[in-house]
C-alpha cells in the first residue's frame, strides 16, 4: 500500500506559495521602480526642458515680438547681427517700440487714459495732435525684461511707434500720441517665418527678409539698406517665386527659468 506524506505535501505548497509570492513581489518592485525613473524624468523636463509645451502658438508669440511695421526705418533685428544687450544701447528707439507693441497687442490694461491738457503740457504744437496713452516707465521696464531678458536696462527716451504715432518721455512717463499728419513710404517688406528649432534651453526661429524700395525697385536683405539683393521689384512681383533666393535669419530666444518663458537674446543673418 503506498502511503501519502500530507506533511510533505503541505510543506511543499507553501513553497510553492512562497515562490510566487516572492516573483510577484520582485515584479511589481520593477514596475514601480520604471514608473518612478519616468516620473522624476518628466519634472526634471517641465523644469529644465519645457521644449516639450513648445507649439506653433508659442512660436508665433515669440515671433510677435518684433516690431510688425517698422515704417521708421529702424535698424533692428534685421541687420548682420543683433544681441539683445547690445540693440538696447544702439538703438533704444526699436526696443521701446517693441515694448510699446507688446503692451498693445497683450497688455491694455497698463495702457492709462491721456488727456488733451496733460498732452498739452508736454508736449509743443499738441493742440494739433491726439492723445491716445500714457504708459509708466516701470511698465516699460518690466516688459523690456520680458522680451529680452532679465539684465537689460531700458534706455528711456522719446520714440515713434510709426511715422504717425509718437511717443515722448516726461517725468516717468510715455506720453503717447498720433500727430495726424499724411506719410507715405517709399519701401515694402516681406518677411515670414521658414522653420523652427527647439532645444533644451533655447528656441531658434528661421525666417527669410527682404526690403524693397517701390522708387528704384532695388531690393535689400537688411533694414538699413546696407545689403543689396540680385533681386528686382516689379509692379507684378510675388515673394514666392524667389524663396529659394531670400536671405534668412536666424533669431535666438534664451529660456528664463526664474520666469518661466522665453527672451530674445540675438538674431543673425544665417
Amino acid at each position: 500500500m503506498i502511503k501519502f506524506n500530507y506533511g510533505d505535501s503541505m510543506n511543499k505548497k507553501k513553497i510553492i506559495m512562497i515562490i510566487i509570492v516572492t516573483i510577484l513581489v520582485i515584479s511589481l518592485s520593477v514596475l514601480f521602480i520604471k514608473l518612478f525613473d519616468f516620473e522624476d524624468q518628466t519634472s526634471n523636463n517641465d523644469e529644465h526642458n519645457i521644449s516639450k509645451k513648445i507649439d506653433e502658438e508659442t512660436i508665433h508669440q515669440l515671433y510677435s515680438y518684433f516690431l510688425e511695421n517698422n515704417e521708421v526705418e529702424y535698424s533692428g533685428i534685421h541687420s548682420t547681427h543683433y544681441v539683445g544687450k547690445t540693440i538696447v544701447n544702439q538703438n533704444p528707439q526699436y526696443v521701446n517700440a517693441m515694448v510699446y507693441q507688446y503692451i498693445l497687442n497683450n497688455d491694455k490694461s497698463s495702457l492709462e487714459v491721456l488727456t488733451k491738457e496733460e498732452l498739452n503740457r508736454v508736449v509743443n504744437n499738441s493742440l494739433n495732435y491726439t492723445p491716445l496713452y500714457k504708459v509708466s516707465l516701470s511698465k516699460f521696464e518690466e516688459v523690456t525684461n520680458l522680451l529680452l531678458g532679465p539684465e537689460v536696462t531700458l534706455k528711456p527716451r522719446e520714440f515713434s511707434y510709426t511715422n504717425k504715432v509718437k511717443a515722448i518721455f516726461v517725468d516717468n512717463y510715455y506720453y503717447i500720441y498720433d500727430t495726424l499728419e499724411e506719410t507715405t513710404k517709399d519701401f515694402v517688406e516681406f518677411k515670414s517665418i521658414t522653420r523652427y528649432a527647439v532645444s533644451e534651453d533655447a528656441i531658434k526661429i528661421y525666417e527669410y527678409y527682404l526690403k524693397c524700395d517701390t522708387t528704384t525697385n532695388l531690393c535689400y536683405n537688411d533694414e538699413a539698406r546696407d545689403s543689396l539683393s540680385n533681386i528686382t521689384y516689379t509692379n507684378d512681383f510675388s515673394i514666392n517665386d524667389y524663396l529659394n533666393n531670400l536671405t534668412i535669419y536666424e533669431h535666438t530666444f534664451k529660456y528664463n527659468s526664474n520666469t518661466d518663458t522665453y527672451y530674445w537674446n540675438s538674431s543673425q543673418m544665417d
